[in-house]
């Protein structure tokens, strides 16, 4: 593959530009900024890919940006980088990228710039784009249904709603790539076309009855109480959860009262359900529904229950796997390539993966927790370098002959939505209910 006539150029010019790759990462790495406000981080972007020739778009998703070479028609092989940071307590600001998403962003300039500069678009015929996506981290939720309400979005993250605007309906490939911690047992150093879970969302406001804590608390409803008996119910389904399926159950109370002198009438739970499939999500959810339930009447509240689409599982597409695992052993050893790895994290890419061909590469050269104050690059060479080589390898291969295998790969494809589809599925998710405790009901 990397032998191809040719494709010495956009190694040439992958080495040349490595410095200003790495400077581009660090640059990002230093202004982190949350979804759906990656302002700062669209015009940094917008200045490393400048004098490529691309046509620009901006605004994509209020702050994507997407960025064109080759002949219109042609089969467009998208280079996907995520653009936002993640909460982080521990660091200034609490804002950082402690899921790599500098790196992500600059490799995949680092990859599109060297097929600009060996002018592979004019060479092959092929369409080569690079998008970078807001809002991968599902979190913010009231502020991102604060944009859904104002109808700046509609859907929560941004190929979401990118997928919803259309932006992927040209999209032959996806590639994507994410950074993943140094493994301290040692083996891969990558992996190729990993799975990741899907997930959805869930807020659960209790709501009780204030009263003064020490002069007449029985007068009271406390909703903490609730909410805290329903943590313990859904610590009790664990057990019913099949290990096959994956399933991961996380909540964290946002709110729990104002005052230690008032018993508490609302508390606010928030919470994701994880699985490998949206079979294996919902059964969990109807769990979680009845764990949460159980807190509400345990104590004579109520409970309101808002569920929100989180992702669809990611699948990675096989043959377009392959591609991409040839250009990996051309650049580390097989041995050291996870072909089969299974996370139970979740990525809106998955979304993607749905409606278009879709593979993921991940990598390593980092050290510390991802998602962690001490997630951090040790080995740009790996970290920016190998990742770089192996995805504009795969890109090369994708655009030769016109896009001839971009397009077979996209021939053969059997998506599970279409557009439409996909769009009525997400929107059916917003939903919202209360369950609340009935005396009369209880003989």
């Amino acid at each position: 593959m990397g032998n191809a006539s040719g494709y010495d150029d956009v190694e040439l010019a992958l080495a040349r530009g490595f410095d200003e790759t790495e400077r581009l990462a660090e640059r990002l790495r230093n202004n982190p900024e949350l979804g759906f406000r990656e302002e700062k981080t669209a015009e940094i972007l917008l200045d490393a890919l400048s004098g490529t020739g691309a046509r620009i778009q901006t605004g994509l998703a209020i702050t994507g940006i997407r960025a064109e070479l080759g002949p219109a028609g042609a089969p467009a092989i998208y280079l996907v980088a995520d653009m936002d940071a993640i909460l982080t307590p521990g660091v200034t600001g609490d804002v950082a990228h402690a899921c790599g998403h500098n790196a992500q962003m600059a490799v995949m300039v680092a990859a599109f710039k060297a097929l600009a500069a060996a002018r592979v678009h004019e060479r092959e015929g092929a369409r080569i784009v690079f998008l970078g996506t807001p809002a991968e981290e599902y979190l913010e939720m009231e502020y991102r249904m604060g944009l859904r309400a104002a109808g700046r979005v509609r859907f929560l993250s941004g190929k979401q709603e990118m997928l919803r605007l259309g932006v992927f309906d040209d999209a032959a490939v996806v590639l994507k790539y994410h950074s993943m911690p140094d493994r301290e047992t040692g083996g891969a150093v990558a992996t190729v076309n990993g799975t990741l879970n899907g997930f959805m969302a869930k807020r659960a406001s209790f709501i009780g009855r204030s009263a003064h804590s020490g002069a007449c608390p029985e007068k009271g409803i406390n909703a903490l109480n609730a909410a805290s008996i329903a943590m313990l119910a859904i610590h009790a389904q664990r057990e019913t959860f099949l290990d096959s399926d994956h399933i991961r159950v996380h909540p964290v109370m946002k709110s729990g009262g104002l005052t230690v002198n008032t018993v508490p009438d609302l508390a606010v739970l928030e919470t994701y359900v994880r699985g490998a499939s949206y079979a294996a999500i919902a059964d969990a959810g109807a769990k979680v529904d009845r764990a949460l339930a159980a807190g509400a009447v345990a104590v004579g509240g109520s409970v309101r229950i808002a569920n929100m689409p989180g992702y669809q599982p990611l699948r990675g597409d096989p043959a377009l796997g392959e591609v991409l695992g040839e250009a990996a052993r051309s650049v580390v050893d097989e041995s050291l390539i996870d072909f089969a790895d299974q996370s139970s994290a979740s990525d809106d890419i998955g979304d993607v993966a749905s409606l278009v061909p879709t593979c993921q590469l991940g990598y390593s050269g980092f050290a510390g927790s991802i998602h962690g104050a001490d997630f951090r690059c040790v080995d740009t060479g790996r970290a920016y370098r190998e990742p770089s080589r192996i995805l504009a390898a795969t890109a090369y291969e994708l655009a030769r002959s016109g896009g001839a295998l971009a397009a077979s790969i996209r021939g053969s494809f059997k998506p599970v939505f279409t557009r439409d589809e996909y769009v009525r599925a997400v929107e059916s998710l917003f939903a919202e209910r209360t369950l609340a405790w009935d005396p009369a009901g209880v003989e």
